[in-house]
Protein backbone atom coordinates (compact mmCIF):
# COMPACT_ATOMS: atom_id res chain seq x y z
CA UNK A 1 0.00 0.00 0.00
CA UNK A 2 1.10 3.44 -0.53
CA UNK A 3 2.14 5.21 2.28
CA UNK A 4 0.27 8.56 1.46
CA UNK A 5 -2.93 6.98 0.16
CA UNK A 6 -6.21 9.39 1.07
CA UNK A 7 -3.60 12.18 2.28
CA UNK A 8 -4.77 15.73 1.06
CA UNK A 9 -1.82 17.62 0.67
CA UNK A 10 -1.52 21.33 0.09
CA UNK A 11 2.24 22.36 -0.41
CA UNK A 12 3.28 25.81 -1.10
CA UNK A 13 6.39 26.39 -3.43
CA UNK A 14 5.57 23.60 -5.52
CA UNK A 15 6.72 24.79 -9.03
CA UNK A 16 10.27 24.37 -8.63
CA UNK A 17 12.97 22.65 -6.49
CA UNK A 18 12.22 21.24 -2.85
CA UNK A 19 8.26 21.50 -3.53
CA UNK A 20 8.34 20.16 -6.85
CA UNK A 21 10.07 17.37 -5.40
CA UNK A 22 7.79 16.94 -2.52
CA UNK A 23 4.84 17.16 -4.96
CA UNK A 24 5.93 14.51 -7.27
CA UNK A 25 6.98 12.03 -4.24
CA UNK A 26 4.02 12.71 -2.65
CA UNK A 27 1.99 12.32 -5.88
CA UNK A 28 3.30 8.84 -6.40
CA UNK A 29 2.87 7.72 -2.68
CA UNK A 30 -0.64 8.42 -3.37
CA UNK A 31 -1.65 11.90 -2.16
CA UNK A 32 -3.99 14.24 -3.39
CA UNK A 33 -2.53 17.71 -3.76
CA UNK A 34 -3.14 20.92 -3.94
CA UNK A 35 -0.08 23.14 -5.32
CA UNK A 36 0.53 26.69 -4.66
CA UNK A 37 3.12 28.85 -5.46
CA UNK A 38 3.73 32.33 -7.61
CA UNK A 39 4.91 30.85 -10.63
CA UNK A 40 3.52 30.55 -14.18
CA UNK A 41 4.57 26.82 -14.47
CA UNK A 42 2.69 25.85 -11.76
CA UNK A 43 -0.60 25.07 -13.89
CA UNK A 44 1.40 23.27 -16.50
CA UNK A 45 2.80 21.28 -13.93
CA UNK A 46 -0.33 20.15 -12.11
CA UNK A 47 -1.77 19.45 -15.13
CA UNK A 48 1.59 16.60 -16.07
CA UNK A 49 0.64 14.96 -12.16
CA UNK A 50 -2.85 14.66 -13.31
CA UNK A 51 -2.31 13.64 -16.59
CA UNK A 52 -0.32 10.62 -14.64
CA UNK A 53 -4.00 9.96 -13.10
CA UNK A 54 -3.17 11.82 -9.50
CA UNK A 55 -5.76 13.92 -8.25
CA UNK A 56 -3.83 17.69 -8.47
CA UNK A 57 -4.84 21.03 -8.39
CA UNK A 58 -2.78 24.23 -8.36
CA UNK A 59 -3.66 28.17 -7.80
CA UNK A 60 -1.10 30.63 -8.22
CA UNK A 61 -0.58 32.89 -5.86
CA UNK A 62 1.92 35.31 -3.13
CA UNK A 63 1.41 34.51 0.41
CA UNK A 64 2.44 37.46 1.56
CA UNK A 65 -1.15 38.57 0.72
CA UNK A 66 -3.40 37.74 2.89
CA UNK A 67 -6.47 37.61 0.61
CA UNK A 68 -4.57 35.41 -1.73
CA UNK A 69 -3.50 33.18 0.88
CA UNK A 70 -6.94 33.19 2.32
CA UNK A 71 -8.15 31.95 -1.50
CA UNK A 72 -5.74 29.16 -1.63
CA UNK A 73 -7.22 27.57 1.83
CA UNK A 74 -10.67 27.91 0.42
CA UNK A 75 -9.60 26.73 -2.79
CA UNK A 76 -8.06 23.40 -0.80
CA UNK A 77 -10.83 22.54 0.89
CA UNK A 78 -13.01 22.90 -2.46
CA UNK A 79 -11.08 21.00 -4.00
CA UNK A 80 -9.60 18.08 -1.96
CA UNK A 81 -12.77 18.30 0.85
CA UNK A 82 -10.11 18.78 3.64
CA UNK A 83 -6.63 18.69 4.49
CA UNK A 84 -4.47 16.34 6.05
CA UNK A 85 -1.16 17.37 5.62
CA UNK A 86 0.70 21.48 5.11
CA UNK A 87 3.82 21.67 3.93
CA UNK A 88 5.52 24.98 4.44
CA UNK A 89 7.77 25.11 1.49
CA UNK A 90 7.89 28.74 0.08
CA UNK A 91 11.17 30.45 1.09
CA UNK A 92 13.67 33.42 -0.28
CA UNK A 93 16.91 33.62 0.26
CA UNK A 94 19.31 36.58 -0.14
CA UNK A 95 22.79 37.28 0.27
CA UNK A 96 24.20 39.94 2.19
CA UNK A 97 26.97 40.31 5.14
CA UNK A 98 26.29 41.96 8.25
CA UNK A 99 26.84 46.46 7.54
CA UNK A 100 25.27 45.59 4.15
CA UNK A 101 21.92 44.27 4.73
CA UNK A 102 19.27 46.50 3.54
CA UNK A 103 15.97 46.52 5.66
CA UNK A 104 13.45 45.66 2.67
CA UNK A 105 15.58 42.54 1.89
CA UNK A 106 15.30 41.71 5.53
CA UNK A 107 11.84 42.32 6.06
CA UNK A 108 10.74 40.47 2.66
CA UNK A 109 12.29 37.43 3.91
CA UNK A 110 10.86 37.39 7.64
CA UNK A 111 7.96 37.72 5.40
CA UNK A 112 8.24 35.34 3.18
CA UNK A 113 10.43 32.75 5.27
CA UNK A 114 8.04 33.36 8.74
CA UNK A 115 5.12 35.45 8.57
CA UNK A 116 3.82 34.00 5.29
CA UNK A 117 4.27 30.29 7.05
CA UNK A 118 2.50 31.55 10.24
CA UNK A 119 -0.31 33.25 8.63
CA UNK A 120 -1.20 30.16 6.48
CA UNK A 121 -0.76 27.58 9.45
CA UNK A 122 -3.37 29.43 11.61
CA UNK A 123 -5.33 28.74 8.66
CA UNK A 124 -5.04 25.62 7.80
CA UNK A 125 -5.25 24.32 11.16
CA UNK A 126 -8.97 24.98 11.57
CA UNK A 127 -9.53 22.30 8.43
CA UNK A 128 -7.43 20.25 9.76
CA UNK A 129 -8.85 20.68 13.51
CA UNK A 130 -12.22 18.77 12.09
CA UNK A 131 -10.66 15.35 11.62
CA UNK A 132 -8.73 16.09 15.17
CA UNK A 133 -5.23 14.71 12.91
CA UNK A 134 -2.54 16.52 10.84
CA UNK A 135 0.85 16.62 10.14
CA UNK A 136 2.52 20.17 9.08
CA UNK A 137 5.89 20.13 7.71
CA UNK A 138 7.89 23.42 7.92
CA UNK A 139 11.09 23.74 5.61
CA UNK A 140 14.00 25.50 7.84
CA UNK A 141 17.15 25.06 7.07
CA UNK A 142 20.86 24.61 8.52
CA UNK A 143 21.34 28.00 8.27
CA UNK A 144 18.83 28.32 10.88
CA UNK A 145 19.94 25.31 13.46
CA UNK A 146 24.00 26.51 13.36
CA UNK A 147 24.37 29.88 11.71
CA UNK A 148 25.85 30.64 8.45
CA UNK A 149 28.44 33.81 7.86
CA UNK A 150 27.25 35.87 5.05
CA UNK A 151 23.36 34.99 5.51
CA UNK A 152 22.43 36.57 8.75
CA UNK A 153 19.26 37.79 8.50
CA UNK A 154 18.28 34.63 6.45
CA UNK A 155 19.52 32.56 9.49
CA UNK A 156 17.43 34.70 11.67
CA UNK A 157 14.35 34.26 9.50
CA UNK A 158 15.05 30.27 9.52
CA UNK A 159 15.78 30.22 13.13
CA UNK A 160 12.29 31.92 13.41
CA UNK A 161 10.86 28.55 11.65
CA UNK A 162 12.63 26.48 14.19
CA UNK A 163 10.82 28.09 17.12
CA UNK A 164 7.41 28.25 15.75
CA UNK A 165 7.75 24.27 14.79
CA UNK A 166 8.92 23.55 18.79
CA UNK A 167 6.25 26.05 20.29
CA UNK A 168 3.61 25.19 17.51
CA UNK A 169 3.83 21.58 18.16
CA UNK A 170 3.04 21.15 21.86
CA UNK A 171 0.37 23.32 21.91
CA UNK A 172 -1.24 21.71 18.63
CA UNK A 173 -0.61 17.74 20.05
CA UNK A 174 -3.72 18.10 21.68
CA UNK A 175 -5.29 17.81 18.61
CA UNK A 176 -3.92 15.63 16.87
CA UNK A 177 -1.96 17.61 14.93
CA UNK A 178 2.07 16.73 15.11
CA UNK A 179 4.11 19.78 13.90
CA UNK A 180 8.36 18.90 12.66
CA UNK A 181 10.36 20.38 10.84
CA UNK A 182 13.14 19.78 7.93
CA UNK A 183 16.00 21.41 7.65
CA UNK A 184 18.04 21.22 4.54
CA UNK A 185 21.80 21.86 3.83
CA UNK A 186 22.99 22.57 0.49
CA UNK A 187 20.18 21.68 -1.98
CA UNK A 188 21.16 21.61 -5.75
CA UNK A 189 18.09 24.15 -6.35
CA UNK A 190 17.51 27.33 -8.45
CA UNK A 191 17.97 28.99 -5.11
CA UNK A 192 21.58 27.76 -4.40
CA UNK A 193 22.70 28.06 -7.71
CA UNK A 194 22.27 31.93 -7.57
CA UNK A 195 24.79 32.63 -4.48
CA UNK A 196 27.80 33.48 -4.78
CA UNK A 197 29.82 30.73 -6.48
CA UNK A 198 33.09 31.36 -4.20
CA UNK A 199 30.87 31.44 -1.27
CA UNK A 200 28.68 28.09 -2.42
CA UNK A 201 31.64 26.09 -3.43
CA UNK A 202 33.42 26.77 0.66
CA UNK A 203 30.22 25.61 1.72
CA UNK A 204 30.15 22.10 -0.61
CA UNK A 205 33.28 21.17 0.65
CA UNK A 206 32.18 20.94 4.06
CA UNK A 207 29.65 18.42 3.72
CA UNK A 208 31.05 15.01 5.02
CA UNK A 209 29.69 12.88 2.28
CA UNK A 210 30.83 14.64 -0.46
CA UNK A 211 27.96 15.77 -2.23
CA UNK A 212 25.52 18.54 -2.83
CA UNK A 213 22.41 17.33 -1.42
CA UNK A 214 19.55 16.88 -4.09
CA UNK A 215 15.68 17.73 -3.81
CA UNK A 216 14.37 14.23 -3.72
CA UNK A 217 16.46 13.53 -0.21
CA UNK A 218 14.26 16.30 1.22
CA UNK A 219 10.96 15.07 -0.42
CA UNK A 220 11.88 11.44 1.35
CA UNK A 221 12.22 12.62 4.81
CA UNK A 222 8.95 15.07 3.96
CA UNK A 223 7.48 11.67 3.32
CA UNK A 224 8.11 10.06 6.51
CA UNK A 225 7.04 12.95 8.43
CA UNK A 226 3.99 13.18 6.18
CA UNK A 227 3.20 9.42 6.43
CA UNK A 228 1.87 7.24 9.66
CA UNK A 229 5.06 6.41 10.26
CA UNK A 230 5.60 9.24 12.64
CA UNK A 231 2.98 9.30 13.93
CA UNK A 232 4.49 9.30 17.39
CA UNK A 233 7.25 12.20 16.00
CA UNK A 234 6.34 15.81 16.71
CA UNK A 235 8.21 19.18 17.54
CA UNK A 236 11.30 17.93 15.62
CA UNK A 237 13.98 19.61 13.49
CA UNK A 238 15.47 16.83 10.92
CA UNK A 239 18.69 17.44 9.58
CA UNK A 240 19.21 16.70 6.06
CA UNK A 241 22.72 17.95 5.16
CA UNK A 242 24.89 15.79 4.46
CA UNK A 243 26.81 16.21 7.67
CA UNK A 244 27.59 19.33 6.50
CA UNK A 245 30.17 21.83 8.71
CA UNK A 246 29.25 25.41 8.73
Amino acid sequence: MMLLQGKRVLITGASRGIGKAIAEVFVREGASVMLTARSADLELFAESLAAGGAKAFATKADLNDEAQLKQVVLKTREKLGGLDVLVNNAGVLIQGKLGMIQNAEAHRMMETNFFAMLNLTQYCIRLMAKDKKGSIINLASIAGTQGIDGISAYCASKAAVVGFTKSSAKELASQGIRVNAIAPGFIDTDMARQLDPAWFQKRVESIRLGRVGQPEDIANCALFLASELSSYITGQVIGVDGGMQV
